[in-house]
């Protein structure tokens, strides 16, 4: 009688095939509903986009701003602060 079926998906990792039947012990589902969440919520990196929480700034990449802004008075006066400290 021939199958149905014939979906079917070989992996041949070790740490694949252990970190499956651990999730799916722990959350109650099949091995196969585990793949398929992962497989459902993975998104592959899109090709020359920074990592993530980094944005380019012209050529070089940086962490986002957050917070308030920091402006020149406040750079000056966090270096005379690190220049008197050393004298």
């Amino acid at each position: 009688m021939a199958r149905t079926n014939e979906a079917q998906l070989n992996i041949r990792s070790r740490f694949a095939r252990d970190r499956v039947t651990a999730l799916a012990r722990q959350t109650g589902m099949t091995a196969t509903q585990v793949v398929e969440e992962a497989l459902r919520a993975y998104a592959p990196p899109v090709e020359g986009a920074p990592p993530a929480g980094l944005v380019r700034r012209g050529r070089i990449l940086v962490m986002p701003a957050s917070g308030r802004p920091v402006t020149v008075a406040d750079v000056e006066e966090t270096l005379d602060e690190i220049r008197n400290e050393r004298c």
